[in-house]
């Protein structure tokens, strides 16, 4: 963790109690909450990942410029949260599934009270409010796994922005054949040697592979107070990731993943 006295520069810079970006982080950790007691009432395991896990360690917390939460679990309990996912006045799960024009490979829990500007990403969902991610994990062979992030990451350029007319036609349509593609071959490309654990398929093709035994078994570590799950060894997957993670940012070349936020309560 950075000096105590740097961290509390930054916070006070980036994200002081009471600025709208401390507002956000908070309502996306009560997101967080309600998904970690699905988790822990149907012992569905899941980790603090990316940024996230970034920020635990550094910063003990969030990083106080991010926007975003993120956690993974691995595929078959990826499987039993959406079965178990149980959906209230205040959250809701968004998935390909159940938002015709959302094309990622990864589900959402969103707040129901904000209004989130993703840049013109979300144009065409019907919920557009505050999010955290929720990545699924799973041995694929690595080729397979990029190609099939490249598809679907141009299908969602195609869509940005855009809101009516052919798009929308050859969007829907990629998105059938290409998560149907996937459901076809994915018994045979388990029999592939070669495999690694990525992200499923779909999902951006930068992202490096894990391994699993950084991961497993879990530990915990502290995040904004609360005792939270982490990889098993926080070091070796944070430098799989980032390289040199202790080190800041250039903070004049900070980028962040919306143009803000709406409360509506």
């Amino acid at each position: 963790m950075i000096e105590r006295e740097l961290n509390d520069a930054l916070r006070a810079r980036f994200n002081p109690e009471g600025s709208a970006l401390r507002r956000q982080q908070r309502r996306m950790l009560d997101i967080l909450l309600y998904v970690d007691d699905i988790c822990r009432r149907h012992n569905i395991r899941y980790w603090l990942s990316s940024g996230t896990l970034l920020g635990a360690v550094r910063h003990g917390g969030f990083i106080p410029w991010d926007d975003d939460l993120d956690i993974e679990m691995l595929r078959e309990d990826y499987i039993r949260l959406l079965e178990h996912f149980e959906p209230s006045d205040d959250f809701v799960l968004q998935t390909r599934h159940n938002e015709r024009y959302y094309l990622q490979p990864f589900a959402k829990v969103r707040d129901r009270h904000t209004i989130l500007d993703e840049c013109g990403n979300n144009l065409n969902y019907r919920h557009q409010g505050l999010f955290i991610d929720i990545f699924a994990l799973e041995e694929s062979p690595r080729p397979a796994y990029v190609c099939y992030g490249v598809l679907l990451h141009l299908l969602t350029r195609l869509q940005r922005g855009r809101t009516g007319g052919l798009a929308r036609h050859i969007v829907t349509l990629g998105k059938s054949l290409i998560y149907g593609s996937i459901a076809l071959l994915r018994p045979a490309m388990y029999l592939l040697p070669f495999k690694s654990l990525n992200h499923t398929y779909g999902a951006a093709p930068r992202w490096q592979s894990r391994n699993i035994e950084d991961i497993m078994p879990l530990r915990t570590i502290e995040f904004e107070g609360l005792t939270l799950p982490a990889p098993h060894d926080v070091d070796a997957y944070l430098r799989r990731m980032y390289g040199n993670y202790e080190a800041l940012p250039d903070l004049r070349q900070l980028r962040t993943h919306s143009n803000g936020c709406r409360f509506l309560d």
